[in-house]
């Protein structure tokens, strides 16, 4: 994780959010830290093993 990019209240928050329920880290994909801090974007979708596209569509 590169510390220098991410500061300390979102790595605390990254923390926090290991223990929630899928909505809320999925939430916290759309916040204004997630969306304004590429670092921490990052670390989030290879925290929760996310893929930065995406789910792909549903098969018909």
């Amino acid at each position: 994780m590169q510390d220098e990019l991410i500061p300390a209240n979102l790595l605390k928050r990254l923390e926090e959010l290991k223990d929630k329920e899928q909505s809320y880290w999925h939430d916290e994909l759309y916040s204004f830290e997630a969306i304004t801090n590429l670092a921490y974007r990052q670390e989030l979708e290879k925290s929760f093993s996310l893929d930065p596209l995406g789910p792909l569509p549903p098969r018909q």
